[in-house]
């Protein structure tokens, strides 16, 4: 895994959260993909099987992530990484706060990781 490029990841997904914390569609659907994109590396990277849908479970299972997120976390990745976005602006405001939730603690979990020496 590349160690580095992760670590631009996650800075890149630092720098969406006053947008999310806004409820910007736009940018609640990017942290998501993004997200997953990580997670997805994360889990290739250590050979474990990837099933749609249950992304942060397995990544909670090998401790790579917070497990009392893991539910949340699969749900909002299932609404905003899909090809419909969610239009209604209660649902959309709803889920900014989720996924701010969630982001705050995934993200110091995922900035942590540092390749061995």
């Amino acid at each position: 895994m590349d160690f580095e490029k992760l670590q631009e990841k996650v800075s890149q997904l630092e720098k969406a959260l006053p947008a999310i914390k806004k409820a910007d569609v736009a940018a609640l659907k990017q942290f998501s993909v993004g997200l997953k994109e990580v997670l997805m590396q994360f889990l290739k990277d250590r050979k474990e099987p990837i099933r749609p849908g249950q992304i942060f479970k397995d990544a909670a299972a090998k401790s790579l992530v917070p497990g009392d997120i893991a539910a949340r976390g699969d749900a909002l990745l299932m609404r905003w990484t899909g090809s419909v976005t969610p239009q209604d602006p209660q649902a959309v405001k709803e889920d900014a706060e989720r996924l701010t939730a969630v982001a705050e603690k995934v993200l110091p979990v995922l900035k942590s990781y540092k390749k061995d020496k």
